[in-house]
Formats: structure tokens, sequence, C-alpha cells
């Protein structure tokens, strides 16, 4: 057999050994829709990581940046008890050519260890209105993700393109907090 070949068949058979390796994030559900000024985004995921370990990542605050490439600076501004925070942060994304940087402060309420609910403070923010969802189910060694939100930014999205863009946004961050998650979780 050439060197060629047996590289080939030495690495289709490591990935037939070890497809959880090879096998990204399962993003099995995805929708935004948009009413008025009103945005509502949902998703669902299956992460290849344990759901204690997918926990404690989501629940860092101050450590957020470290999950989403939009998520530029997140702290924790107040403690009213192990569960309960308000954290502040900025976020920076681009979509086509708009890009814009955000204020959000919200209030997280984590109800171990399978919800969490952040409601926004729209003083403090760049939104309104907003309040997100995430829920945080074990299946097996993997953890399942549902998120969904209802958000009214208080700047300028462009009404045609608006809910397209976000959406196609949404699904390409979706899937690398996905893969993001699930490399914090195996180190």
């Amino acid at each position: 057999m050439s060197n060629a070949r047996h590289l080939s068949a030495v690495l289709l058979a490591t990935g037939m050994l070890f497809p959880a390796l090879a096998a990204p994030a399962t993003i099995l559900r995805t929708e935004a829709t948009h009413d008025d000024e009103r945005y509502k985004l949902t998703f669902e995921v299956v992460i290849n990581a344990g759901r204690d370990k997918v926990w404690q990542i989501m629940t860092d605050y101050n450590r957020l940046t470290r999950v989403s490439k939009v998520i530029v600076e997140s702290r924790i501004l107040k403690q009213e008890d192990e569960n309960r925070h308000r954290v502040g942060g900025t976020l920076h994304a681009c979509i086509l050519i708009f890009c814009k940087t955000m204020k959000k402060v919200v209030d997280i309420e984590a109800r171990p260890q399978d919800d969490i609910v952040v409601t926004g403070v729209p003083a403090l923010s760049d939104f309104s209105y907003s309040v997100e969802h995430w829920e945080v189910s074990a299946e097996g060694a993997k953890t399942r993700l549902r998120y969904s939100a209802e958000m009214v930014p208080d700047f300028f999205i462009p009404p045609l393109i608006g809910p397209w863009l976000v959406k196609s946004f949404l699904q390409r961050e979706i899937r690398g907090i996905a893969i993001k998650v699930e490399e914090l979780a195996g180190q």
C-alpha cells in the first residue's frame, strides 16, 4: 500500500473510531421572527459535552467573552445571592456591512441546574425590552440547550432585510457558540 493510501486509511479509520470528536454540535432548530419592532428568536442545539460543564461555562458571567466573539466584555455588576446576578456587557456584531456596538445590562436568575432567565434592564441597555430563557438538560453525555428570546432593540435595523439578516447571523452565532462551549468543556 502506498504512503498516501495508508495515510487515507488511517484517517478514515480514526474518524470511524472517534465519531464524537469529529461530529460538531447538532443544531436542531433555529427560528427568527419579526413583528413591528419586536424580534423573537428560538433555537435548540445538542452539544457534545456534559450538562454540568456546560452549566458552569454558561454561568461564568465574568468570562462570557470566551463563548462568543460578539461578546467583547462581560462582568458581574451585582450579586444578590448565588443564583441571581446583574451582569453588564458590551456586544459588537457585524452583519454584512452593518456593524453595531451595543451595551446590555441584564438581571440573571439561574435556577439550578436547568433554567437561566435573563431579563434586560432597559434604562441601562441598547434594548428597550429583552427577555431570554435558556433550558439546559442532560442527554446522556451530551447537553441539550433550548433558547428563546424576545427583544426590542433601541437602534435601527433595516425593516425589509432585518429579519433575514438576524436569522442568518443567529444561525452562524449559534454554531460558533456551540463549538466554543464544546471546546471549553473539553479542556
